[in-house]
């Protein structure tokens, strides 16, 4: 398998991130693309592509990475093609000035609320609580505080919200110190069954009540840079079009892609087999992505962090 954990000096990451943005894309390797992706159930599909090389003439190779910020700055310097990551802080960096643009989605659903405490069954039952959420302005920050919203609740005076990494939450969890947090695949399937924590509801469920729009909602988008993504394009057309087949395995049979990548997880095949029943699959086309995902951002724009900004025409690739 050609994936590998992808370890580098985070300091020097982010002190080329800035001068990156301004290098020009490297030539075109039609041999080779190289992908990061999160050490999580977002990773089987492009593990899949590393195994088949379903792209005549590519050689797909997949590193993951634990940090957002390191994996985007080696993006940013052309360490790397294509960044697997957190779709609204792909956003973020392109409100901010950075030339990165969004290629599609591939999860629309991966994380959920774990507690103690069974009878939470309800975003409305968090009054009074103390929850955990990763950072302000994280996809799980946001979309809580819309749901809080939608249930009657003030995200800033009805319930208690503490920021921490999901390393610190669950600890915390576990001592009592917090009722809920909110946690992803497959770290909330590991949190029930290796912790004895109860599952009090999947974001997509809670998603889907209060939106009143069914439980997609762009969770991790595939990003590249402007530049390289113009001079790729009959790389990129291809390579969606496969995603989109990986993809559709992956949700079709969790069990057989289980058993195939839980050493590449570091998680035990059951158990990666019920977390990948909870992550939603789908990589639609181009034009349905952007309508998807332009929808998605004015419905949580008035929860968003800064300045709200629309997103632009460029931000979104087109083949």
């Amino acid at each position: 398998m050609k994936t590998r954990i992808a370890i580098a000096a985070l300091a020097a990451a982010l002190l080329a991130a800035s001068a990156a943005s301004a290098s020009p894309a490297k030539p075109e390797e039609p041999g080779r693309l190289k992908i990061l992706v999160p050490l999580s159930t977002a990773a089987v599909p492009f593990l899949l592509l590393a195994d088949e090389d379903p792209v005549a003439g590519i050689d797909i190779q997949v590193e993951t990475f634990l940090a957002h910020a390191q994996a985007l700055a080696l993006l940013a310097r052309g360490d790397a093609d294509l960044l697997y990551t957190g779709t609204s802080q792909g956003w973020e960096n392109r409100l901010g000035g950075s030339p990165i643009v969004i290629v599609n989605t591939g999860v629309w659903g991966v994380s959920s609320l774990v507690g103690r405490d069974a009878s939470i069954a309800k975003i409305r039952d968090l009054k009074g609580k103390r929850i955990a959420l990763p950072f302000p302005g994280a996809p799980l920050d946001f979309q809580t505080r819309y749901l809080l919203a939608k249930a009657g609740l003030d995200p800033d005076r009805d319930v208690e919200i503490s920021y921490g990494a999901f390393t610190q939450s669950l600890p915390r969890l576990l001592a009592g110190q917090l009722d809920a947090a909110a946690l992803p695949e497959p770290v909330a399937t590991t949190a029930v069954r290796d912790k004895g924590l109860v599952r009090l509801f999947r974001y997509a469920d809670a998603w889907a009540e209060a939106s009143g729009k069914g439980r997609a909602s762009p969770q991790l988008s595939l990003f590249a840079m402007a530049e390289w993504a113009e001079a790729h394009r009959r790389t990129l057309a291809p390579l969606v079009a496969a995603w989109r087949q990986a993809s559709a395995k992956a949700a079709a049979d969790s069990t057989a892609m289980a058993a195939r990548y839980a050493d590449a997880l570091s998680v035990d095949a059951a158990l990666l087999a019920e977390a990948l029943g909870n992550t939603l699959y789908e990589v639609p086309p181009f034009a349905q992505h952007e309508t998807r995902v332009r929808a998605y951002y004015q419905e949580v724009l008035s929860y968003l962090p800064g300045e709200h900004k629309p997103l632009d025409d460029g931000f979104f690739f087109a083949p």
